[in-house]
């Protein structure tokens, strides 16, 4: 078994332009590989705590020297002459070394850089793909195999809103989601379709056709409505049956426009209370094929979630992104209660492999479905992709089918399509 020669981290820039980790890592089989995280500015008490410099002199503060420094110099050369079959072992030193909840001392953004590295170059010195390879640690690590039979269902954000762009409506994703009975290549190439025609319509209605952070489209409209009835209109012109080939999904991100208990939207005229929300929710729901609604409301306000379950036709996915943001106590919570349908997985949030693999088998174990997602600011990093198809997900959500650091990810999905040829391969 190949045993770990170098590690070396240093800084890159993300897709927003700031720096984030780049590692590589180098065998004495002659094995190399590299990888990169994204870098994530949001933090809460919930989610895994990204190591940052602070140094306003550098980068506006955001660069990440710091945690290279770590990688370099203090946690790489313990590792130096460690067989790669201690995968696990090793990613349980990275978390009892941190010693904290969020990773507070080392940082995710450092510890998962570290994780990611010893995933791919375990699955080179087995000769696995990536996917099969995760699969099976992910065996190891939960105690449960699961057969490798099909890929995700990608929901892709073609319109962007809230403070993913300047356009003003208040909802943050207005997304698509092709029909399941749909194989992924089936899938790519609607999306693909859509999002071009898409913006055809929009430039006819004389607005730009500007991108935002996920390469969704964001021209000016005056409410979120507007952003459903361009989707519409864009599916009509197609001719794709709405509700049966394809649907929508809305990423609500209600957080960012709840205010002194009430909803402000540009939809209404006043700001509205939770029950006049629910009834516009409802009629969002009756006039489009809603499958999917996101975040609905605030992330600490676990009694509307509750209420949202309860009255939510069933076939509705209510997923849980803010509310849980990768911490596994919260998931808990969100399971007791009964507050969600489905739950957000970013690796990134939570610091470790081994710790997303934990808490994705939580998700499933209780019957959330996982939906495995990038964040905003990303990299051309493609083992999101490879972990989706390692634990079945049902979804997956990388973005728009545009913007290279979204676009990589789709193109793996697609690659696996390929090796796989349908059948199943574990």
């Amino acid at each position: 078994m190949a045993k770990i020669k170098k590690i070396i981290a240093f800084e890159i820039l993300d897709s927003s332009g700031f720096p984030t980790l780049f590692g590589r890592l180098i065998c004495d089989n002659g094995i190399e590989v590299e990888a990169s995280v994204s870098s994530s500015s949001f933090s809460n008490k919930l989610s895994a705590y990204h190591l940052k410099d602070n140094d306003e002199k550098r980068f506006l503060g955001k660069g990440v020297l710091q945690a290279a420094y770590y990688i370099n110099s203090l946690l790489a050369p313990k590792l130096y002459g460690v067989e790669l079959k201690k995968h696990e072992a090793i990613e349980r030193w990275l978390i009892k070394a941190d010693g904290t909840k969020n990773k507070q001392t080392l940082g995710a953004n450092t510890t998962l850089l570290l994780s990611y590295l010893l995933a791919k170059a375990a699955a080179k010195d087995f000769s696995l793909p990536l996917y099969v390879y995760l699969n099976q640690f992910y065996s190891q690590v939960v105690g449960e195999k699961i057969p490798i039979k099909k890929l995700p269902t990608p929901v892709f954000n073609l319109i962007s809103g809230g403070k993913h762009s300047e356009n003003a409506i208040d909802f943050q994703e207005f997304e698509i989601i092709p029909s399941s009975r749909f194989s992924f290549s089936q899938s790519l190439q609607m999306a693909v379709e859509f999002f071009h025609t898409l913006k055809t319509i929009i430039v006819s209605k004389g607005a730009i056709p500007s991108l935002g952070m996920e390469g969704g489209f964001t021209p000016l409209l005056s409410s979120n409505l507007d952003a459903l009835e361009l989707l519409k209109e864009t599916a009509n012109q197609k001719h794709i049956p709405l509700g049966l080939d394809i649907f929508f999904g809305i990423d609500v991100s209600a957080s960012y426009f709840y205010k002194n208990n009430h909803f402000v939207i540009k939809d209404r005229p006043k700001p509205q209370t939770k029950e006049e929300f629910f009834s516009f929710l409802k009629l969002i729901i009756k006039n489009y094929p809603i499958l999917l609604l996101e975040d609905p409301a605030s992330f600490d306000d676990f009694e509307y979630w509750q209420y949202l379950s309860s009255n939510l036709p069933p076939e509705i996915y209510l997923v849980a992104d803010k509310l849980t943001s990768g911490n596994k106590e919260r998931l808990r919570e969100v399971i007791n209660k009964k507050a969600a349908s489905a739950v957000v997985v970013k690796p990134s949030e939570i610091g470790t492999l081994l710790e997303t693999m934990e808490f994705i088998a939580l998700a499933k174990k209780n019957n959330l479905t996982p939906l495995i997602s990038h964040l905003s600011s990303e990299t051309n990093e493609t083992i999101l992709a490879d972990l989706a198809v390692s634990v079945q997900a049902d979804l997956v959500k990388f973005g728009a089918p545009s913007r290279g650091e979204r676009v990589a990810k789709y193109n793996r999905l697609w690659e696996i399509e390929r090796e796989t040829n349908g059948e199943r391969i574990s």
